[in-house]
């Protein structure tokens, strides 16, 4: 893969980052936590053996689980060839911690729509529970993909920004042409020829 596609390719997954990122904030976040004021507020608290009536306070949105599946699947899927140890935020690491808050979440909202599925006499999860299993599967193949590379047993293209004559290409010396932030797309201009 040239340098350049290579770059290009790096910013393209910054970019389904940061719209993985504000998902999870949309759809995992705000209702885990409406979901623990609305607890508070109502008093429904989960005790041994029993579920209040009033418990959980909504539904949360378990349809958001599936396109935010999809895009991390496809966000870890399409990085394992990259390097990503660029100045940006988009580093692997990054993207273990959005896996993680989200799987986390989606656990979470999984067991409050098969508690209120409950009250009505039947268990449903919407299969929102395999969503969080192939999270989990997507979260080991992250750090699989981590530890192979620093054990360097991934092609060296896949751990190192090589140029097109073979030499290494430090991080901070490569050039991007791509806007650091997604929102920068919006303000910039094409370049004349």
């Amino acid at each position: 893969m040239r340098l350049t596609r290579q770059v290009a390719r790096e910013a393209r997954f910054g970019d389904g980052l940061f719209l993985a990122t504000i998902l999870w904030i949309v759809f995992g976040a705000l209702p885990t936590v409406g979901l623990l004021v609305g607890q508070l507020v109502t008093g429904a608290f989960v005790t041994e053996g029993s579920v209040p009536a009033g418990f959980p306070a909504f539904v949360p949105p378990w349809w958001a689980a599936y396109p935010m599946t999809l895009l991390l699947a496809v966000l870890a899927i399409g990085s394992l060839p990259l390097p990503l140890k660029g100045p940006r935020a988009t580093t692997r690491g990054t993207f273990l911690t959005v896996l993680v808050f989200t799987f986390s979440t989606t656990v979470f909202l999984a067991a409050a729509t098969a508690a209120a599925e409950a009250h009505q006499g039947r268990a449903n999860y919407f299969g929102v529970d395999i969503l969080a299993l192939l999270q989990f599967a997507l979260i080991v193949v992250t750090v699989a993909r981590m530890l192979l590379g620093a054990l360097r047993l991934v092609p060296r293209t896949w751990r190192e920004y090589i140029d097109e004559d073979g030499t290494v290409v430090p991080p901070k010396e490569i050039v991007r042409r791509t806007p650091r932030r997604p929102w920068d797309w919006v303000t910039r201009r094409p370049p004349r020829q």
